[in-house]
């Protein structure tokens, strides 16, 4: 039986123009859905000021942390071409050998990177990353869409 961990990560930046940078205020929020047979677990958290690409990164390193048993195989879903083609295309093997930097520049996120590597090298068989589209049909992926938003709602406004 393998474990499935669909995972989604977001940001409200509020009054921002396009292009803009997601400011201090902006609430932000990760969510993690662990099943396992007939058993689920959710998983959510929030902070300020942080990017969609930190919150979707996140929730991954959170959903594979929550696993204590890691003889099983792990499906890991997600609707981030960020964190899919970054795992599925090996870009961090590159961004590794460069000392975690890409044309020169320091990788973003490269400290989340590190340590989704390390959750990742938990487990005796590499967890395989599955693209799902965002906001669609996917149930599981609108329940923690659902559960992100939930969490950036309980957090309180910030001036």
């Amino acid at each position: 039986m393998n474990i499935q961990l669909y995972t989604d990560g977001g940001n409200r930046n509020t009054g921002n123009v396009a292009g803009g940078k997601v400011k201090p205020t902006d609430k932000s929020a990760w969510a993690a859905l662990l099943i396992f047979g007939e058993h689920k677990k959710m998983l959510s958290g929030g902070d300020y000021g942080r990017t969609n690409n930190f919150m979707e990164i996140t929730a991954v390193i959170e959903g594979l942390t929550a696993i204590k048993d890691t003889s099983y195989q792990v499906d890991i879903y997600s609707d981030s071409a960020y964190v899919i083609n970054t795992m599925t295309e090996k870009w961090w093997v590159n961004w590794q050998k460069n000392g975690w930097r890409k044309k020169g520049k320091p990788v973003i996120n490269a400290e989340l990177w590190q340590a989704l590597l390390a959750q990742i090298a938990r487990f005796p068989q590499a967890p395989v990353f599955h693209k799902v589209k965002g906001h669609a049909t996917n149930q599981y992926n609108n329940e923690v869409d659902a559960a992100l938003n939930h969490t950036m709602d309980q957090l309180p406004d910030r001036q």
